[in-house]
């Protein structure tokens, strides 16, 4: 065969290859969309399965629901007796749970998914006890609820159907930064940098603290933190680390220790993880003015692509994974809900702001790819 065939072949077949990523993207921006007036300073998210809610760091907060399909605002609570939400939310069976940072002790309020209404009375943690400044909650999926008391290093435990209190884990260390759970402990993140304890985690079954871990010298402030399973226990734990570069750290579960860390250079000051519904890839954002965020497969530990957000867009301290897309939390004001697609290219929405079909990072390391086949057929060639 003629030898100049073969070479425009393969590289035909390589920008092929290159032009087919870019068509089935799986990590673009699909829409920014702002709150109104006063809904300033997301700090805090969740879904239901369907739709967003997020929290304001006001005073009194307010919770703000927006449509998990479109990402259009949809409506909003005052949460009149709680103020300043900062990371304390969870959903479960059609309702929020939300506890503030403001109060001592912590106020903790039920609403109504669909109604956008409060549920019964607002829960007062018990006083005197250090059971204030919740920094986080997550929920069993069945019966309660865990909340995260950030200065003191307390666990509150609380049942969901009447928002009554049940009980307390004291940690050895303070610090309570961010919580993640499987089917037989919560594992909390430690704000910590004088011992190197940046995990600990609690039994459900008897709601005592089980054991902390030791990482490494440059491994500390971690804020956010994923299990790889929750319906039953876990293979892996990950943190990130509010350091420059950002580190996430893998744990293993059983035995309950350090395993390794990834550098994640394009992700200054890791602040928040989320994980998707598959446990197949663990996102990173950084708290840095626009924020970024980077995609980590799990398989392998090792960063997919990276994107930054608009030139406008304010820090980002927290996020959510709902089906095929993921929610980012901004600081603005108001606060901007930003949907990304996580497995597919999205559907054109009304309000898109950017839509960059791949990241460039990515389209540079296919371009490498396809320029190396070519390089090496051709020297062979010759």
């Amino acid at each position: 065969m003629n030898k100049q065939i073969v070479v425009v072949s393969l590289l035909a077949l390589a920008l092929c290859g290159i032009i087919g990523q870019v068509v089935n993207a799986t990590f673009v921006r699909v829409s920014g969309t702002p709150g109104i007036a006063l809904e300033s300073d997301f700090g805090g998210v969740t879904s239901d399965g369907t739709d967003v809610f997020y929290g304001t760091d006001t005073n009194p907060a307010i919770l703000v629901k927006f449509t998990g399909a479109t990402n259009a605002r949809a409506s909003a609570l005052t949460l009149t007796g709680v103020g300043y939400v900062w990371g304390a939310m969870t959903a479960y069976g059609g309702n929020i749970f939300v506890a503030d940072d403001y109060t001592d002790p912590t106020q903790v309020i039920k609403v109504a998914a669909s109604t956008m209404t409060k549920v019964g009375s607002i829960l007062t943690l018990s006083p005197g006890v250090g059971e204030s400044s919740a920094y986080a909650m997550v929920n069993d999926g069945s019966t309660f609820a865990y909340v995260a008391c950030w200065g003191n290093g307390v666990i509150v435990k609380i049942k969901m159907s009447d928002l009554t209190r049940v009980g307390v884990a004291t940690l050895a260390d303070t610090s309570a930064q961010a919580l993640a759970i499987d089917a037989k402990h919560v594992y909390v993140a430690l704000d910590n940098s004088n011992n190197n304890k940046q995990i600990t985690r609690v039994v459900l079954s008897t709601f005592v603290e089980d054991n902390a871990i030791l990482f490494e010298d440059n491994e500390y402030y971690a804020y956010g933190i994923v299990t790889d399973s929750t319906a039953s226990a876990c293979t892996y734990v990950y943190a990130g680390m509010d350091v420059y570069p950002g580190i996430i750290v893998k744990v293993s579960c059983s035995p309950f220790v350090r395993v390794s860390a990834l550098i994640v250079h394009s992700v200054e000051y890791i602040y928040n993880l989320a994980i998707d519904s598959s446990f197949s890839h663990i996102y990173a954002v950084s708290d840095t003015s626009p924020f970024v965020v980077a995609q980590v497969k799990v398989s392998d530990f090792s960063v997919v692509t990276t994107l930054v957000g608009d030139a406008d867009d304010s820090d980002s301290y927290f996020m959510t994974c709902v089906g095929s897309s993921l929610f980012v939390a901004t600081e603005n004001n108001p606060g901007r809900s930003i949907k990304f697609a996580i497995d597919g290219p999205p559907a054109p929405a009304a309000n898109t702001t950017t839509a960059a079909p791949l990241s460039v990072g990515a389209l540079e390391s296919k371009i490498v790819a396809a320029l190396v086949v070519l390089m090496s057929v051709v020297l062979v060639m010759a």
